[in-house]
């Protein structure tokens, strides 16, 4: 059975499903760095220390740390790091598992609400995921312009080899 490492968090496996409730326990990342990074953000005591085992659950990450595989499985993203309801202090935001649906009627069945959250729930992912595409494409257009400077330099650069091999 899995906990949250999360101190003032109750989330374990084994009163928590998945499918039902939308909350996922993910590990320490085993780079040091983020693994201390991971240690600080969860708010435990000084000389507390990750395990193997240890784990946080989805509650803690922000909406747009998440993305979905082909495959349609729900991933954290490698540079995510536990931020919300780590501490008694903080005012509870919501988090992923925790989304209203968009309009929910008496006459829906305990099925069509589950399928609403599931909705809902993809469409924030769906829209974290087009942003990030969105700085993707920026990225690239960034690199391909600085690629056709480098060529340009290059080539101005064999030039002037050329030139002075000649001389």
């Amino acid at each position: 059975m899995v906990s949250c490492a999360v101190s003032n968090c109750k989330n374990t496996s084994g009163k928590i499903s998945k499918n039902k409730d939308g909350i996922t326990f993910h590990r320490f990342p085993r780079d040091k760095e983020r693994r201390r990074q991971w240690e600080v953000a969860v708010n435990r005591e000084e000389e507390w220390s990750s395990t193997a085992s240890s784990a946080v659950c989805s509650e803690h990450f922000e909406a747009n740390d998440f993305y979905l595989t082909e495959s349609g499985l729900r991933r954290l993203s490698v540079d995510a790091v536990p931020s919300i309801n780590i501490s008694p202090c903080q005012a509870p935001e919501p988090t992923i598992s925790k989304l209203q649906p968009i309009d929910v009627t008496p006459t829906d069945t305990e099925e069509v609400i589950k399928l609403k959250y599931r909705v809902r729930r993809l469409e924030v992912i769906a829209e974290s995921r087009k942003r990030q595409l969105n700085l993707m494409w920026q990225r690239k257009r960034r690199l391909r312009k600085k690629l056709e400077q480098m060529k340009c330099l290059i080539k101005h650069l064999i030039k002037n080899k050329r030139d002075k091999e000649k001389s």
